[in-house]
């Protein structure tokens, strides 16, 4: 019985040495088996859930990386930004999904050269003043009443150049408002304001002028402490990627669907 047991033991450890030579000559291991794993803090219209679906401008851009990469993924949704942070910085996840640049994630986060998102506020307009109000400075808006929201943080120059404000507590009455004449134009997270509007159908009711007040560029980032089989060759294969679903038009034809054509 004893030499049937050691026959059954290294017949065993045979196989799995053979199975692991094999796994080496086609460039596999076991932790390659695993999904790549993707963060995000749900925001629409960029990563959110739909009748349990993940849906979003993001989560469509990424599933057509991935794809094109032939990388096998998880995405999760995880409120608290802090914990998205901690995870990342332990090597629990790969990527995030929309961060801005920042010094101080610098050190654990590694960032692409391609960004598709620039979150930007423009000024919103009534449909019908298209053409009427423009703005390259400042000085050219200090005919108009503009509306801003309480403890927005905008910028200094804007609220420091003598204009005339109306103050609303809350973003989501900017709109109505506008619509109601009770001010010329208003600035707005444009993504987030043509994504509410397109689904309160009243995207043929306003404009905005093309000149953001502020702006800045948003990028899908890869977690330095990961131990994703090739994740240091990711970030170059991303940005090429990015720049095709660009060129292809796919990326145009995503944030139509989200946001309409405006």
């Amino acid at each position: 019985m004893f030499c049937d047991l050691n026959f059954n033991i290294k017949n065993t450890l045979s196989k799995l040495f053979g199975l692991l030579i094999v796994l080496a000559l086609l460039g596999a291991s076991p932790v390659s088996a695993r999904d790549f794993t993707i963060v995000a803090s749900p925001q629409e219209p960029f990563k959110f859930r739909s009748d349990g679906e993940y849906m979003g401008i993001d989560v469509e851009v990424i599933q057509e990386v991935m794809k094109r990469l032939g990388v096998s993924y998880t995405i999760k949704l995880i409120k608290s930004d802090a914990r998205i942070q901690e995870e990342a910085k332990k090597g629990k996840v790969d990527m995030l999904l929309l961060y801005s640049k920042k010094e101080s994630r610098m050190a654990f986060l590694t960032y692409p050269e391609q960004s598709y998102v620039d979150i930007s506020w423009n000024f919103f307009i009534r449909a019908e003043d298209e053409g009427k109000i423009s703005y390259d400075t400042l000085d050219d808006l200090r005919a108009y009443t503009i509306g801003i929201t309480k403890d927005v943080s905008y910028t200094t120059e804007f609220m420091e150049a003598g204009l005339k404000f109306e103050t609303a507590p809350r973003n989501d009455l900017q709109i109505g408002k506008l619509l109601a004449n009770r001010f010329d134009l208003v600035p707005l997270n444009t993504i987030s304001t043509l994504y509410e509007q397109k689904n309160a159908g009243n995207l043929d009711k306003i404009a905005y002028l093309p000149k953001p007040l502020k702006t800045k560029p948003y990028y899908n980032v890869f977690v330095k402490a990961s131990d994703f089989p090739g994740i240091a060759a990711m970030p170059a294969k991303y940005d090429q990627i990015i720049q095709e679903l660009k060129s292809d038009g796919t990326i145009k034809a995503i944030f139509s669907k989200y946001l309409g054509d405006k």
